[in-house]
């Protein structure tokens, strides 16, 4: 008897150990990305196009982003959303008819409930202009 019991104990602790392990070693789901249009106006010129944007428990934002007119654009995005505010500075590529550069565009936005909705001011900075740039943008989650 006492050796049966000694054998379920074991077996016992086996199985819990494989479950605790499985349960701490499983990744977490990540958010789904959701798609969203975009639309920039930077000085006069309107930039479009689509991104994801995601934002996880902890407020980190997560995406990317392609503007298609006037020039293809191209970011990772980035951030932290924190009390409805995103705050960022995320680096961009652009070609314009060949003529490729790179920068970095910063800014905060306020984010709508349920992030329907992202829209605020931005500076973008780097080789595309000598001068630094100021702008607005949206995203407006597609249906």
């Amino acid at each position: 008897m006492r050796r049966f019991l000694s054998i379920s104990c074991v077996a016992l602790a086996a199985a819990l150990s494989v479950t605790t392990l499985s349960a701490t070693q499983a990744p977490a789901a990540a958010p789904s990305a959701a798609t969203y249009d975009v639309v920039f106006d930077v000085q006069g010129n309107q930039y479009v196009g689509s991104t994801t944007f995601t934002v996880d428990k902890a407020g980190k934002v997560s995406g990317t982003m392609k503007l298609t007119d006037p020039a293809v654009v191209n970011a990772k995005l980035n951030g932290e959303v924190a009390n409805g505010v995103w705050k960022f500075a995320y680096p961009f590529t652009m070609d314009n008819q060949g003529q490729a550069c790179e920068g970095t565009v910063s800014g905060t936005a306020k984010v709508a409930a349920g992030n329907a909705e992202a829209a605020g001011d931005v500076n973008i900075s780097g080789s595309c202009s000598s001068d630094a740039l100021v702008g607005t943008f949206k995203f407006t989650k597609k249906k």
